[in-house]
């Protein structure tokens, strides 16, 4: 069956598992650790959906009492019905930048869960998607991890990267195998009763797990290989990364689930470039606002170029507390481009002139990498 005659229930999990509005949130962890899963949707008395919950988005807010109601806490999901088609169920969850999306009937009420696993799948289906190399929409100079760090650092970088897996590497930068929010779970999970997530986060107390404790065998594929064999692998292995080696067995790229549905969005984008921020605390409407216009006023200029319309652009926040205690914003850029990607990272304390001078340098790359195309065609015979 081809991806373009695929609907939603054809790929969701039809029995999941859900907590209810007025669960307390230790109960929430409970369920989660039962069924080793970190996506939830939340319903009323009813069934209906009225949430969603998932284990980063906890740890985002792990200064609140795990006898609080998820509710306070619960995400409110984009509508998805079983009738629709996958590839605008993909555009949404790459649009809303979602784990996983609850899916309901015509009356708002459960019926199943896709994630980003089962949309992976599903683009075995899209075969001239799959069929490129992974090196082109791989991400080079990938963020890994050393085998003898603790699992704190760990996820710590997966949180910021906002991703389940990460590479592991040795001291010159070979491959060693994986670690997977699954496998350091228990370890997570171990201080439930605790009083705060923050606690139960292991910000107060912490035992060392090491990373090569939880080491699972590596993903990887070369960079020549097809995106299908990508897919496979993270199938195969049950993770949401695959490495990127050279011959040698050194690391040189990476590629995510939702690196794999940004992309596939993008190919299938019509108007407006997806855009997708993450990292940014909640809450702060004027400063998403100020972003957005930035980013609005920058993407429309790119739009100008040909061959090189913005298909996708997604902005990564990290914030980090200087040597002087001074907030400094790290800002990851990857845009997609109807010809290529572009990558770009920068960093400033003030926010706005970052993201500013983040989308202008994109501009600037695009124009250069046309420039040289129009230059290239003035000596072609």
């Amino acid at each position: 069956m081809k991806i373009e005659d695929m609907y939603v229930r054809d790929v969701m999990n039809q029995n999941p598992i859900y907590v209810e509005e007025n669960e307390v949130l230790s109960k929430v962890i409970s369920k989660m650790k039962e069924h080793q899963i970190h996506e939830l949707p939340i319903v009323d008395s009813k069934k209906k959906v009225v949430g969603y919950i998932d284990f980063e988005h906890l740890m985002k807010r792990r200064s609140i009492p795990i006898t609080s109601k998820v509710s306070t806490v619960m995400i409110k999901p984009p509508k998805v019905m079983d009738s629709t088609p996958v590839i605008d169920a993909i555009k949404i969850m790459a649009n809303n930048g979602l784990r996983a999306i609850p899916v309901t009937d015509e009356n708002d009420i459960l019926v199943g869960l896709t994630t980003r696993t089962d949309f992976t799948r599903a683009l075995l289906n899209a075969e001239s998607f799959v069929s490129k190399p992974v090196e082109e929409i791989m991400v080079e100079n990938p963020v890994a991890v050393l085998e003898d760090s603790t699992i704190y650092e760990a996820l710590e970088k997966m949180r910021k990267l906002d991703e389940m897996s990460i590479p592991v590497v040795d001291d010159h930068n070979h491959l060693k195998g994986m670690v997977h929010i699954k496998d350091i779970s228990n370890a997570l999970w171990r201080d439930k009763e605790r009083p705060t997530l923050g606690d139960m986060h292991g910000e107060k107390v912490r035992q060392t797990f090491l990373v090569k404790d939880f080491l699972s065998p590596p993903v990887n594929v070369l960079k020549n290989d097809k995106i299908k064999d990508a897919i496979k692998s993270m199938l195969d292995l049950k993770s949401h990364v695959v490495a990127i080696t050279d011959n040698e067995g050194k690391l040189i790229g990476i590629l995510t689930q939702k690196d794999l549905i940004e992309h596939f969005a993008s190919s299938k984008a019509e108007e407006m470039a997806i855009v997708q921020i993450t990292g940014l605390s909640e809450g702060d409407a004027i400063l998403l606002d100020s972003i957005y216009t930035i980013i609005e006023r920058e993407l429309k200029k790119m739009a100008k170029f040909e061959n090189y319309k913005p298909l996708s652009l997604t902005l990564h926040v990290e914030e980090h507390v200087s040597k002087t205690s001074e907030i400094v914003y790290v800002v990851r850029a990857k845009l997609i481009t109807e010809k290529k990607v572009f990558y770009y990272t920068d960093q400033d304390a003030n926010l706005l002139a970052l993201v500013d001078r983040v989308m202008d340098s994109l501009h600037r790359m695009v124009r250069k990498e046309k420039e040289k195309e129009k230059e290239l065609r003035r000596f072609m015979p």
